[in-house]
């Protein structure tokens, strides 16, 4: 089986303003992201149950992890998931279009979204993933929906600029672990956090130069690392990921009158208020221990 992440480096606990992750030192031996990257896909797929699958978005991170696998010429099936009657469908542009253009066939899991909130599910799936982001309702669903191995590529660093002290932060999320409570409830094997599955990738990301500029300001207007991340990705892959805008899928469902079913409302007081929780570490603390030992 695959483990959710290698030796359990990061475990979080808490919730609220008790929230904290446990996190071991990071590795100060380590190659690029893309050489740790294809390291972590050839574990994976050595202790993957069946057939492997990815979740793919067509969004950069998902996109990345995909041609990972196929660049060392793995055997993985995208998945895609589409929300109907076509609220995604703009967000599917790029995962179709990649797809094709590898001659690939994905997997496709239609969700009836109406439905699948008037029936409860989404209140359920969120109940169980403790989650404070809607929008892992329904990766959860589908992840439960596939036979053999499952990956989503989530949970890569990120670090943010603190908006008063212009310092950078490593930060982690509570709601990032809410997919992988719902695996283990629900006995799915896999890991829902491929982008950082080692902590040499971790180590790997944070060191890259990108980050570094980020991190000494020498990108005015640069507010977190999302933007920066194709640099990351194609720096030594060779990839040269199109860069496209960052979606989350669910743009035209909260401007859809299902967004005002009563779920989400419950949701928000009776979920986010009770388990939600950030913890963050400050960027050159965090790599000090990786500078004094590399």
């Amino acid at each position: 089986m695959i483990p959710r992440i290698k030796n359990n480096y990061m475990r979080p606990n808490g919730v609220l303003s008790d929230f904290k992750i446990e996190l071991d030192p990071l590795p100060t031996k380590f190659d690029n992201y893309f050489i740790e990257t294809c390291r972590a896909a050839e574990e994976i797929y050595n202790l993957k149950q069946g057939k492997l699958h990815l979740l793919y978005s067509g969004g950069l991170d998902s996109e990345y992890a995909l041609s990972v696998f196929l660049h060392l010429g793995m055997d993985i099936t995208p998945v895609i998931i589409k929300l109907n009657p076509g609220y995604n469908d703009h967000d599917l542009e790029y995962a179709f279009k990649f797809c094709e253009s590898k001659n690939i066939k994905p997997l496709i899991i239609d969700i009836d979204f109406p439905h699948f909130v008037k029936s409860g599910k989404f209140y359920d799936i969120m109940k169980i993933t403790e989650g404070s982001v809607y929008t892992i309702s329904t990766t959860a669903y589908a992840l439960g929906q596939i036979n053999g191995s499952v990956l989503v590529a989530a949970n890569e660093p990120y670090i943010g600029k603190h908006p008063d002290t212009g310092e950078w932060y490593f930060v982690l999320e509570r709601w990032a672990w809410g997919l992988e409570r719902y695996c283990n409830i629900n006995s799915i094997d896999g890991t829902v956090s491929f982008n950082a599955y080692t902590p040499e990738m971790v180590s790997s990301w944070l060191m890259d130069p990108r980050m570094a500029e980020l991190a000494n300001n020498l990108h005015p207007g640069k507010r977190d690392s999302q933007s920066s991340k194709h640099y990351v990705y194609n720096r030594d892959s060779g990839f040269n990921l199109e860069i496209r805008p960052k979606f989350h899928g669910w743009e035209k469902i909260i401007l859809d009158t299902i967004y005002q079913h009563e779920d989400f409302e419950k949701c928000h007081n009776e979920i986010y208020a009770k388990f939600k929780g950030r913890w963050s570490i400050k960027y050159f603390d965090l790599i000090k221990n990786i500078i004094d030992k590399s």
